[in-house]
């Protein structure tokens, strides 16, 4: 799903212009970016122009839209009070009034997809994991049938074996299901290690859209606007400047040391 944000202002949000690109894996950081998400999620209502795929949204087709737009919020919420994993899920559908052939077989495909077995609906919520509350949630999320789905600061919690595991997932969404996919966080180190597209928010306002890989890389700028920095950029340019050594920004610190062996 393609979304085009146009002069959309909410409380301190002022006059927010931007692109969300069809099936791409964007990044938001800055001062906003939780009340941006529920914007464009729809729970709440700011002044000016969200289109959906080129379709503004109305009080006739609020509804549809939504569910193809999935919020995923920073903790897991079990917001319909329900005992089991199950309970939850089963509520989650009745309460979206989704239209569902084979309600079962949907419960069980959303926990396989996201690696969970569908054993886990006879689970108690409260025996879970912090990682898989947040399966959970995505799981729940893919019901709807999602073309966007929205994460605030998925990554908060996770231990990295988790984060990792998370992070393949949200790739497989985006790459095998065509799913577009917003992460909302301040974790430069997230950001730049899967995310394609970064949109910069400072002043309550949109700094700068573009390039994951090249706004971090623009180290002086970054600098001058008080952005974080990861630190595998920040290695690299220092060795670029300080040291003079010839070699380039990667993601992957094996690519990296590859290179520094290569010129060093």
């Amino acid at each position: 799903m393609e979304i085009k944000v146009q002069k959309l202002s909410y409380k301190d949000l002022k006059d927010l212009t931007f692109t969300i690109e069809d099936k791409q894996i964007t990044g938001i950081t800055g001062s906003g970016k939780s009340s941006l998400l529920k914007l464009l999620n729809g729970i709440v209502q700011g002044k000016g122009i969200i289109k959906y795929n080129n379709e503004r949204k109305t009080l006739k087709n609020k509804r549809g839209l939504i569910k193809k737009v999935s919020l995923i919020k920073t903790t897991f919420e079990n917001t319909f009070f329900c005992n089991t994993v199950e309970e939850h899920l089963i509520y989650f559908m009745q309460y979206y009034k989704l239209n569902i052939k084979d309600p079962q077989k949907k419960l069980e495909d959303s926990l396989k997809i996201v690696g969970l077995n569908p054993k886990y609906l006879n689970r108690n919520i409260s025996t879970l994991s912090t990682s898989e509350k947040k399966l959970l949630q995505i799981a729940t999320a893919l019901l709807s049938n999602p073309e966007l789905i929205l994460l605030d600061d998925p990554f908060i919690n996770l231990d990295n074996k988790n984060e990792k595991k998370l992070a393949r997932l949200l790739d497989q969404l985006n790459d095998r299901f065509n799913i577009s996919i917003v992460i909302a966080t301040n974790d430069s180190e997230i950001l730049y290690q899967y995310t394609k597209k970064l949109i910069l928010l400072e002043n309550n306002t949109i700094l700068l859209e573009g390039n994951t890989k090249e706004v971090y890389e623009n180290v002086k700028f970054m600098r001058e606007h008080n952005f974080e920095i990861p630190d595998i950029v920040m290695f690299t340019s220092i060795a670029k400047q300080e040291k003079n050594v010839k070699i380039d920004f990667h993601r992957d610190i094996r690519d990296l040391i590859k290179d520094i062996y290569k010129h060093v």
